[in-house]
């Protein structure tokens, strides 16, 4: 056991509240294909249900419809899966009970049935608590905090107005003299035009005027990917994440109709034709996939509002320290040219 699952064991002895770590731990311990984690809601359960399950290679004796890609290449096909009902002596392969010859047509159908309802009825009960579990997850991550706020849009779009500034007394320096300040603010004219000639005589500071405009763009960028990373992680609570989550549900749904569409199916034939029995698990993973791929997409909200969370001061701390240097470069970049105009250098 994990030093941070006994610190939790041990809050929630004490009366604390450890439902999102709870959810965490159970994510990942599902991925051993564990179908019992679902039936307990306290995480001391969890635990010990995780740890006393024992995942070793027999998969014959597991849910077929928990079949996972990565399974052994030899289990390929449903009869080949483990089975015990009340009317069996023994437990034996679904393979082999089709080729008894101890049951009618009937008899066998009914048997059949009781096995693969077993089957689809824990695989269900699973799958909606793991969705249920998978929307909670969402809901616990804060929409709104006074911690976690986005950085300023003053500064992006004064940083955006600088860089443009100087880039036109790159590109457009013509643009910098309108036509309404002629001949009331002549001497601005003649700034804008020395300036300009400073670009074109003196290299390194036109280098400077680079590095300034590097700097407030480079800001900028990064003011915005930060503003939109925080905007994407609250936004995962929004109504929109609700619908989202509405809609992954009756995908589900649908998955499983058509997943017990093929069950039934296979239960016609083989119940006529006993030798007919192999079924591609494969064709029967449908909601598995589905599933895999939301509990993908929650872990990839939840690793994206811890990494938030973690590095939130560092993420500011380099922001204002990027805005302070490219605002001092800026100012650098007229002072020195103001000085070069006036010949102090």
């Amino acid at each position: 056991m994990k030093s941070s699952e006994e610190l939790m064991l041990l809050l929630e002895l004490n009366g604390f509240d450890t439902r999102k770590f709870k959810l965490k731990k159970q994510l990942e311990y599902e991925k051993t294909g564990n179908l019992e984690l679902y039936k307990h809601k306290k995480y001391a359960d969890l635990i010990v249900c995780h740890y006393t399950f024992n995942e070793d290679a027999d998969f014959y004796h597991r849910n077929p419809l928990t079949y996972q890609v990565n399974w052994n290449q030899e289990v390929r096909s449903m009869d080949q899966f483990h089975i015990t009902h009340p009317d069996l002596d023994n437990e034996i392969t679904l393979k082999e009970f089709l080729n008894l010859k101890d049951f009618n047509q009937v008899n066998r159908e009914s048997i059949l049935y009781d096995v693969l309802d077993n089957w689809v009825e824990e695989y269900r009960e699973s799958s909606i608590t793991q969705m249920e579990n998978l929307r909670e997850m969402v809901k616990l991550l804060p929409k709104k905090s006074k911690k976690y706020k986005k950085p300023s849009k003053i500064t992006f779009l004064t940083s955006v107005i600088l860089a443009l500034l100087i880039m036109l007394l790159y590109k457009a320096p013509d643009s910098l003299k309108p036509s309404f300040l002629i001949g009331m603010l002549s001497f601005w004219e003649t700034i804008i035009d020395d300036y300009v000639q400073l670009l074109y005589d003196v290299p390194w500071y036109s280098f400077l005027g680079n590095v300034a405009i590097f700097l407030m763009i480079g800001y900028a960028v990064l003011n915005n990917f930060i503003s939109r990373y925080i905007r994407d992680v609250r936004s995962e609570k929004n109504k929109r994440a609700e619908q989202t989550f509405d809609k992954w549900e009756q995908d589900m749904k649908d998955s499983r109709l058509k997943q017990a569409g093929i069950l039934e199916d296979y239960v016609d034939i083989v119940v006529k034709n006993p030798d007919k029995s192999e079924l591609e698990l494969k064709q029967l993973i449908g909601p598995s996939i589905l599933l895999d791929k939301f509990k993908d997409y929650v872990q990839m909200i939840e690793k994206r509002y811890d990494w938030m969370t973690k590095y939130y001061k560092t993420m500011f701390r380099l922001l204002r320290l990027e805005y302070v240097l490219a605002f001092v470069v800026f100012i650098l970049f007229f002072a020195v040219g103001f000085a070069l105009i006036r010949g102090w250098i």
